[in-house]
Formats: C-alpha cells, structure tokens, sequence
C-alpha cells in the first residue's frame, strides 16, 4: 500500500507542477536556514574540541570584584599547582608573538604567533608530538638549552614539511633554538600558534615574580577522573583566600574563575547563536503554516475526488495516508533542497562570522547536520500534512460532495478558522523577526556612530615586536623607534608616523592601578585602574586627537628626565574635579622602584574607545587612560600608525617594509591593516547577527504575505456564490471590497496584537546584545508593524478587488 501511495502521490504532484514547486521552495528556504544555523551551531558548541576527554580540560583565570577575568600572576600559579588536588596537573602559558628570521625555504624574516608554555602544557592536552619529543621539565629550568616546538603549518609551510628538521636550529627573537618537535594541527590553543617555547627564561625577570605583575598568562588544566569542576573549583578559591591572607597588598580579592575550555572560548557567542537558531525556527513555522495552507486548499478541491474512492471503498485511515504521503514527499523534497541553500548560505556565514572566532570559520554540512536536516524535514511534514490529514479521516460525510457535482461551495466554518489560525500565526511570527531585526539594525548603526575619540580614515596600523635578545636595554629600544619614526615620516606621502602599545582596536588590552601622589593610600583590593598606553610624541597628530589642555610629550620628555604622562579628560574629571589637572602626580605604576616615584600630568586629550562600543572593557569598567612617553617608558611590541596625506595608506607597506629591514633585517612586520578596518571588524558580532536577523526577517515578511494572499484568493474563489449573491441583491461593491479587505485585516491585527507581546520578549532575549537601545524600542517597533501593515493590506487588497468584480450571473448560474 506504502508504495502503491508513493507513486500516486507522485504522479499527483507532477501533474501539478506550480503547486509542487511554490511548497517544495517554501519549505526549502525554511529548511535551508534551519540547517546553515544548526551548523554554526554544531561547529560552535555542539563539536568537542580534537583532544581526549575534552570535556575536562579547563581554563583558569583570575577575578577580582573589578575585573571578572584576568590574566594569572606567576607567583599565584606556582602555589596553585603545589597545593591544588582536584587537577591532573597544571599548565602555564601565555599567547605573544615572535620573529623567526634567516631560516626556512625563502630566508626571510617572518612574524609568527608564539606562545610561552610550561614543560607540562602537552601532556595535560594529551596530545603527543607529531615528530620528535615533547618539552621535558629540564627544558623548563631556568639556564637550560633553548629548545622549540613548531606548529605542523609552519613545518610545511616554510620548512618543507622536512623529517630532518628535528635537531636543526631556527632563531626565534634573535635566540638559536634547537627544534626538538613538531605538533599536530590539532593542537590550537592558543589559538593560530606557530611556535612554543618553554617559560625557562621568565623567572629571571625580576617583575614576573611581583604577584600583583599579571602579564597575560592564563592555566590550562585538566580534572581528575570523578571530580567536578564545581570541587576543583572550590579547593582553588581555598587556596587562593590562604594566598589572600598571607600576601594581602597584591592578592586581597583575588579569587578564581574557572570555566571548561570549551564554554570559554564560545560563551560571548553562545547567546547570540541561539537567537538565530530560534529565528530560524520562527521562519520555519511559518513556511509550514504556508505549505498547510496550500495542503488544505488542495484537499477542499478534492473532496469530490476522496468522496468517489470513500464510496468505492477506501477508508478514512486510507485516505489520510495518502494525504499524507504527499506531505511527507515535499517535505522530502524541501530538505534536499534546503542542503542546497544551506550550502550556499554558509559561505555568506563565514563571510561575515567575527574572524576572531576560529570555530565559526569550522562550520561546514557533516553527518550530524544531515542528521539535523532530516530531522527537521520528518516534522516540517508532518506539521504540513497533520491537519489536511486530520480533515480528511474527520467524521464529516463525502455525500454533500458527491451530490453538488462540480458546484462551487463554500468551504466549512471550521476548515476556515484552521487557515484563519495558521494566518494569524505567521502574521504574529513574522513581527517577532522584523521586531528584532529593527533593534539589531538600530543597536548596529548606534555602535557604528559612536563617537570614538578620533579620526581612523587614511591611517596605515602594522605591528613591530623587537626581540629582547638583540634590544637588551632601554637605550637600543628607544633608538630603535626613534630612527624607525624619522625614516617613515620622511616617506613620500606620509603626513605623520608614530608608535604605541595598546592602541585602538588593536585587540590588546593593558591596564594597571594607579595612586595619585600625595594622597591616602587606597584599601588593597579596591584601587582604581587605568588603561596604560606608551606613545611617541607623533601619536595624537596620527590620530587626529587635539591636546585639549598641556602639551604633547616632545624632546625634553627624555629617559633620563622626570616621566611626564598625559590622561583623558575623563580621567581630569574625575579625579581632579575642580581644579587643574596640569601639573599634578601619580605614582609611576611602570616602575619597579620601591615607593614609585611620582609621574607629572603634562596634558589632557579627548578619551577614546580602544574596543567596540558596548565591547570595550574600559567603558564597562568605566575605566580612564593614561599615556606614558615611550622614549621613558620603552615596550618592544609597538604599533606603527602612520598617517597618509589622501587615499588608500596600504601601498606604502613595501616602502615601510624596506625602511624597517634597512634598520634591522631580521625585522619582520605583521597584522597590516588600516584603521578603518580595524574599527569596523570589532563590530562583527554585531554585523552578523544584524545581517542575519535581517535576513531571516525578510524572508519571515516575504512567506506571511504570500500566505496572507494565497488564504485571501482562495477565500475569495471559495465564496464566490455567496458574493454573487449578495451582489444580486444589491450589494455595492464597495461593500463587498469592505467585506472581505476587513476580513483579512482582523486576521492581520490579530497576529499583529499577538506578535507585538512576542516582539517584547524578544527584545528582553536581544538586551545583552544591544547598544544604545532598550527592549521597547517605540520606533523599531513602529517600523516592523508599518513594514508587516503594508505588506499584509497589499496582500489583502488584490483578492478584495478581484471579489469586486464578480459577476452575478456567472456565480449564480449553476443554481
């Protein structure tokens, strides 16, 4: 029987071919949507991470009642690991970057990501080395033999992928480095890392072993077989409140923030990931209500059909099926084409995926996708063909229908609020979306407007890292920049050239207490930050920052004269309310010294944003900035930002490149970009879910008109009798376009009524998300109910004019 209803459903739907295809599109573009999300889903949060038993590696950071995650002070780490018990181990490591100069296929010197581990960083990930050994605990003693792992790109990439590079020498920073192995592809943590060095030279560094000096390390660790992460959780916070007790001035407050890796590096995404999966789920709803409308149209123009084969014997129980059959055999259809558009869509995903997310650029249509896939297409037809099935193994009699012949009937008051409800529901659906897409177009155009405090149009950011063993002192440093910014200013076309750590956008972030000389010491635990920029006098002219009160720094700001710094007017305003700020000091926080001595406020420029708006910890933290002269307070990783006089600054790369190795030809530059386009990829995540909501959206208003229209023009085909009638009598026929143009617009209202109590809960679900814009956005949500009102009169109109012109006779004359 199965097969005998296969082949009559598809000779039925290949003898209407229109019908066919307008269900199998509406259900492929929901199906298709539903499976591009669910596999940035998958990608995102559902696929493990390629090591073993990833469910229990876990990331520890530092919190404190400011900052709820921080990077982990040395010393901290080191009483961690001797005291803890509910860890296999743990590990240290830090993400940076290196140069790796005069080795490899073309000799150049390249800039490559290098991470700082301890010895013990592998066997805690459980992956070995693809070739060679792993770091051993000598590696990591301070005077050891320097040694190195490579990534298994850049073994490939610039060695060849060559088995005789173990035991050959590489200079990584100026230092030779025994390759002692080469890590598989799979080990990503940090993330993009090439090169791994143990931390054996970092305990010499006085600073490091400062515990309140927190340089960006993090702990990796991994639980013991049948401990939570809640227990390991709390034997930490234990010994981090003894830590507390015993080193009061730098640990008051410190406590631990521990998460699985996973749920670290996907939790800022998690939340926007999921309204785009449930928006897909809200397009999909409404292209089912459609395909059941159209399903129910068609089993009105059938019923004599199924009233001949019930008199020949079928049973109700038969009919359905094949009802159903029919269903399922779209939705099968829908599916295959939704991998389609899925396929498609997921290019248009990755395009505008925030690139700083690896996993999003993983996602691709798998088995589990598939899975997904097919899945959704067994209910999108049975959500099509429940109802039509329903109606027809109903109680109701086929007589009437084998006894009207061909006459045109109007269909039964229930089967009406059937298609009423589903209309209702795609309205309702449809203003949810466009609701949330009109906060997340307005949250997106707030944060593109913001103002950021400066001027990133024709500027050139690169960044130079000098390596420590080469630049050993401050002086080679300063020299360094002093002559890298002299050359470049003098290039053709260059307007003005400096260097800086922590600018704009960058993606770095640096930021340290502060005290204001001469004032009461603050309780450990609640001192006030700042974000800490080193800059070159040339600085604020590149970014078109103007010097609001003071000077800028200038020649006599030299290393061996009294450290000057400039602060923000924010800054001037809260801290010296009332009075000049100029002139006035702050404990040098830079300096190792012991009290520091104090640094004098010589100037106050505009604040700006160093991170997207609504991103930026320094505006959630409400934090100030400093600038310190980098000639007095010297950083071997810098930003060079250089300033054109018109146009496109990237051409003058090459130019740059040449003026740099010219100084130094095992420099190499990297992350070459423009301002600009810093500014606009730290809106990312904004882009894309605006972009997609938008998307999904339009596409829920192009469905809920045509299903809208489809319900009105079959409404008007069905009463067609009744209209004639009523015309005959003598109804005007403005009173008839009144007639049924009211009855599309109460469905309408009505989903739009249910939809607006839906569209504020999504704006609740969306507040996390948004900049700049409440939950109840009066004219986002005035837009998406004029959007959804124009649409659907437009969709009732044309069937409420085509009702106008019905002819009495015509309609009246089968009676």
């Amino acid at each position: 029987m199965l097969l005998q209803d296969l082949r009559y459903a598809l000779r039925i739907l290949a003898k209407q071919p229109a019908f066919t295809a307008i269900a199998v599109l509406t259900l492929a573009l929901g199906i298709g949507a539903n499976t591009a999300i669910f596999s940035v889903v998958n990608a995102l949060l559902l696929q493990p991470l390629p090591y073993p038993h990833p469910e229990q590696l876990v990331r520890i950071r530092e919190r404190t009642p400011v900052f709820p995650s921080g990077s982990v002070g040395y010393p901290n780490y080191l009483d961690w690991r001797a005291n803890q018990r509910g860890f296999t181990d743990l590990a240290l490591y830090r993400s940076g970057d290196a140069n790796l100069s005069g080795t490899g296929v073309d000799n150049e010197p390249e800039h490559v990501i290098a991470a700082r581990v301890t010895f013990n960083f592998l066997s805690i990930l459980g992956v070995p080395p693809l070739l060679g050994r792993d770091f051993r605990e000598s590696d990591d003693l301070p005077g050891s033999r320097k040694v190195v792992l490579i990534s298994e790109g850049l073994w490939k990439r610039r060695f060849g992928g060559s088995a005789g590079m173990i035991g050959q020498q590489i200079t990584v920073d100026g230092v030779p480095r025994e390759v002692i192995g080469v890590l598989p592809s799979q080990v990503q943590i940090p993330r993009k890392t090439q090169v791994y060095v143990p931390v054996s030279e970092l305990p010499a560094d006085k600073s490091l072993l400062n515990r309140g000096n927190h340089q960006g390390f993090s702990v990796l660790a991994r639980l013991k077989p049948g401990v939570t992460l809640a227990q390991a959780t709390a034997d930490l916070n234990n010994i981090a409140a003894e830590l507390e007790r015993r080193y009061p001035d730098t640990n008051t407050g410190r406590r631990i923030e521990a998460l699985i890796y996973l749920e670290s590096i996907v939790r800022d995404y998690k939340h926007g990931v999921a309204l785009l999966l449930a928006a897909v789920g809200c397009v999909l709803l409404i292209a089912c209500a459609n395909v059941a409308n159209l399903q129910l149209a068609r089993a009105l123009a059938r019923e004599r059909e199924l009233a001949v084969r019930a008199a020949l014997g079928a049973s109700r129980t038969r009919l359905a099926m094949q009802v159903f059959v029919e269903s399922a055999i779209l939705a099968l259809l829908g599916g295959s084409a939704g991998v389609l558009f899925a396929l498609w869509g997921l290019d248009a995903i990755k395009a505008i995926a925030p690139a700083n997310v690896a996993r999003f650029q993983e996602t691709r249509v798998d088995l589990m996708v598939l899975a997904f896939t097919a899945a959704i297409a067994v209910g999108a037809g049975m959500l099509v063909g429940l109802w039509p099935a329903l109606r027809v193994s109903g109680n109701a009699s086929f007589t009437l229908a084998l006894h009207e012949g061909g006459r045109g009937t109007s269909d039964g008051i229930q089967r009406q609020r059937a298609r009423a409800g589903l209309v209702i529901a795609q309205v309702a659906l449809a203003l949810l979306l466009l609701a949330a897409a009109g906060l997340t177009l307005k949250s997106f155009r707030n944060a593109q407007q913001t103002p950021i405090g400066f001027n990133p149009h024709n500027v050139l950011t690169l960044l130079i890292s000098l390596p420590k063993a080469r630049y050993d002192t401050d002086e080679k440093v300063a020299a360094f920049h002093a002559q890298l910014v002299e050359r470049v200013r003098a290039l053709p076309g260059v307007r003005a050239a400096a260097l800086g750590n922590n600018v704009p956008f960058d993606d770095t972030e640096n930021d340290s207490y502060f005290h204001l000389t001469g004032t009461p010491p603050t309780p450990p635990g609640s001192e006030p930050s700042a974000e800490i920029s080193a800059v070159t006098p040339g600085f604020f002219e590149v970014l078109g920052m103007p010097i609001l009160r003071g000077r800028n720094f200038d020649a006599t700001d030299r290393p061996n004269q009294a450290h000057s710094v400039i602060i923000d007017e924010s800054f001037a305003r809260r801290y010296f309310p009332g009075k000049d700020a100029i002139g006035q000091q702050i404990d040098d926080t830079q300096s190792e010294a012991k009290p520091p001595p104090p640094v004098t406020v010589i100037g106050i420029v505009p604040r700006t944003r160093n991170e997207a708006p609504g991103e930026d910890n320094s505006e959630k933290l409400n934090m100030v900035e400093m600038y310190y002269c980098l000639a007095q307070s010297p950083e071997r990783r810098t930003s060079l930002l250089v300033r054109v006089a018109s146009g496109d600054p990237l051409p003058l790369v090459p130019a740059i490149k040449c003026e740099l190795q010219a100084l130094d030809p095992d420099q190499a530059i990297s992350s070459v970009s423009t301002m600009e386009k810093d500014v606009a990829k730290s809106l990312g995540t904004r882009r894309m879910l605006m972009s997609l909501l938008g998307a999904f959206a339009a596409l829920a208003l192009v469905l809920a008109s045509v299903g809208l229209y489809g319900v009105m023009a079959l409404t008007v085909t069905q009463r067609t009798r009744e209209l004639g009638i009523r015309l005959a009598l003598g109804a005007n026929r403005v009173d008839v376009f009144r007639l049924v143009l009211g009855q599309g617009m109460v469905m309408v209202c009505t989903g739009l009524g249910i939809g607006l109590l839906g569209a504020l809960g999504a704006g609740r679900g969306l507040a996390s998300m948004l900049y700049g814009v409440g939950s109840w956005d009066l004219p986002a949500l005035s837009f998406a109910l004029f959007a959804l009102s124009a649409v659907a009169l437009v969709a009732c109109w044309f069937p409420a004019q085509r009702a106008t012109r019905v002819d009495p006779i015509i309609a009246l004359r089968s009676e």
